[in-house]
């Protein structure tokens, strides 16, 4: 537990960050968020080049890169992190990007990006850690940790649910937080006698297939023989590769035996000193302070900072973190930063029931 006193006076403290932080902001965050599209669509082009010369393993990689890209995106511009910029296009404001039409243009995926929104921006960063929290890894994956399986046989479901689980998992798991929408499990998600299946699989699936695999494939072969069925493997292949990538990279954010799993929250901390602190205790850093980090960690490297202040911009929080570590230090909150790899492995452990989280009542 730590002490209301303490709390209280970090609560004060991040917010004089965040403040400090916000005013920080200006035309070069939004320059840098367009070198970052732009350097989306130089994937997407490359992968297609190294596709059409047989290149299949480096078009591939090029292609998950470009879709790393476009959720990189979608997850900052979506907090709000260019809102407040003045005189920047309204495409970039999160009431704009990827909502409604322009989803097709700014992050067609497997996953409906208002659902999203709803499921990460307002219950993942409002109960965080706690049993409301729909990403809580060490519930949702309490079935692999209490299966009576080898260590191995674990492993290796977990590996094949990572190289799916924007389909198989993520996309059911938020469209399932929406408002009159049914719960979503392994044990329904191909009855398509639910409203919600159906919608699932023809309003989401089925375009993003049409759309990202079949048409492209179609119009390519056109083009050059051969050339159709290239992109198709090279793009498959990307997006198992985009769903390895991502899964490491997102998971293991909130799990791991040095981080908290909240059993009770008063209503009334919400947003909150306490609130504050349990961000900290809840997440987990991983190495920062490089373009080249932070861009390939998908800019989530910056996770306390990011689940402290979720309306920065993406070089904001490369700013802010280190007045962010050193006000947890000098307040005498943990701040856990380690490698993703060292992170992955916790989080497994977590998931296969090597190791449980620490419980904690605030």
């Amino acid at each position: 537990m730590v002490a209301s006193s303490v709390a209280q006076a970090f609560a004060a403290e991040v917010r004089a960050l965040r403040h400090q932080a916000l005013q920080g902001m200006g035309r070069a965050d939004y320059w840098h968020l367009r070198a970052i599209e732009a350097s989306g669509h130089g994937f997407f082009a490359a992968g297609l080049a190294a596709c059409y010369w047989g290149w299949l393993l480096p078009a591939a990689l090029a292609m998950a890169v470009a879709l790393m890209v476009r959720w990189l995106l979608m997850h900052h511009i979506c907090h709000g992190g260019y809102d407040r910029l003045a005189g920047i296009p309204r495409r970039y404001h999160s009431s704009r990007y990827a909502m409604g039409w322009r989803r097709h243009l700014d992050w067609n995926d497997w996953i409906l990006p208002e659902a999203w929104k709803h499921e990460h921006n307002l219950l993942h960063h409002g109960f965080t850690g706690e049993e409301a929290d729909p990403d809580l890894v060490e519930r949702n994956l309490d079935w692999l940790a209490a299966a009576r399986w080898p260590r191995a046989l674990k492993l290796l479901v977990l590996a094949l649910f990572a190289c799916t689980w924007k389909f198989s998992y993520y996309a059911a798991r938020t469209l399932s937080c929406q408002k009159g929408q049914q719960v979503l499990d392994f044990g329904n998600f191909w009855d398509l006698r639910g409203r919600t299946q159906r919608r699932l699989w023809f309003g989401l699936f089925m375009p993003y297939v049409l759309c990202s695999f079949v048409l492209p494939a179609v119009l390519l072969e056109a083009l050059s023989s051969g050339f159709g069925q290239q992109y198709l493997a090279c793009r498959s292949l990307a997006e198992a590769l985009h769903n390895l990538h991502t899964f490491v990279l997102i998971v293991p954010n909130h799990a791991g035996a040095d981080l908290h799993r909240f059993e009770t929250v008063p209503v009334a901390e919400r947003g909150g000193a306490a609130f504050f602190v349990r961000q900290v205790l809840g997440s987990a850093n991983y190495r920062t302070g490089s373009e080249w980090l932070d861009f390939s960690q998908m800019y989530l490297n910056y996770q306390i900072e990011h689940h402290l202040m979720p309306q920065l911009s993406l070089l904001a929080y490369r700013r802010v973190q280190p007045l962010v570590q050193a006000a947890c230090l000098r307040h005498g909150l943990p701040y856990v930063q380690e490698s993703v790899g060292r992170r992955f492995v916790k989080m497994v452990q977590i998931a296969i029931g090597s190791r449980q989280m620490i419980r904690s009542g605030g």
